[in-house]
């Protein structure tokens, strides 16, 4: 498998005071970053079944905001790149506004428009520009927590939901907070998705062999409001990816939080 750095964002927005928005400038300026690098732009799914080393790069947006086909879609449309954007296929089906509980808040607030979904016609126009569109469970619960029929209904239920929507095949799932354990991968693989992306403390490199339930488990990096061009360098930079692919990262981990 080829090298790749997969990069996890949520809202794109100039004013939204919260840890999931990133500027549009400041989008740019990260994806550039790795485009004079040599890293070619790929969705997860191609970057899952790409065989050659070529340096690649898989931009993914969490939660399908309407905010990233307003403005990240432009921004990486000028710069020749491609994405991936997990969507929660219930609230696309009630056409409100994503909320649950973890970002609800923002519903009270002058904010409460970055919380808007993208349309299905907005996801069907992107899948339509190279984009992939995968699946973030149905009510992006905290997976662990579920019963096996709750588990599968949001897994298989939402691949469902998504091909029945847009009229396309769903082959990868984006874990809602990063959340899995190994039951959850196993359904997740059983469920028929060829891949599912994660958020974990640790960021192993991709697996060489792209078979079997290693392939469920795919490590990504959160970029986050705080991370300011000093510090996203500094996070996505070799030797600290070297150390969080380290049993050391978690001893850091540890010193951080005393």
């Amino acid at each position: 498998m080829s090298e790749v750095i997969a990069l996890c964002y949520h809202g794109v927005s100039p004013t939204w005071p919260s840890s999931l928005a990133v500027t549009p400038e400041r989008l740019e300026r990260q994806v550039m970053w790795f485009l004079r690098r040599g890293y070619s732009p790929v969705t997860v799914r191609d970057a899952v079944r790409a065989r050659d080393h070529r340096r690649r790069l898989a931009i993914t947006f969490d939660d399908a905001l309407a905010s990233v086909f307003t403005r990240a879609l432009p921004v990486l449309e000028r710069l020749g790149a491609v994405a991936t954007v997990y969507a929660p296929s219930r609230f696309l089906a009630d056409g409100g506004p994503m909320a649950w509980p973890e970002v609800a808040g923002h519903l009270a607030t002058e904010h409460a428009e970055e919380l808007a979904a993208m349309s299905v016609e907005q996801l069907r126009d992107v899948a339509r520009r190279g984009w992939e569109v995968g699946s973030h469970t149905r009510t992006h619960p905290w997976l662990p927590t579920l019963d096996d029929a709750a588990l599968a209904d949001e897994l298989v239920g939402s691949k469902a939901d998504l091909e029945a929507l847009l009229e396309l095949p769903i082959r990868t799932l984006a874990y809602p907070f990063g959340a899995y354990d190994e039951r959850v991968a196993r359904a997740t693989l059983a469920a028929g998705y060829e891949a599912a992306v994660t958020l974990p403390d640790r960021v192993p490199a991709w697996p060489r062999s792209p078979d079997g339930l290693e392939r469920m488990a795919l490590p990504r990096i959160g970029i986050y409001e705080k991370d300011d061009e000093r510090r996203f360098r500094l996070k996505v930079s070799r030797p600290v990816r070297a150390l969080r692919r380290s049993p050391l990262w978690s001893a850091v981990g540890a010193l951080r939080r005393t």
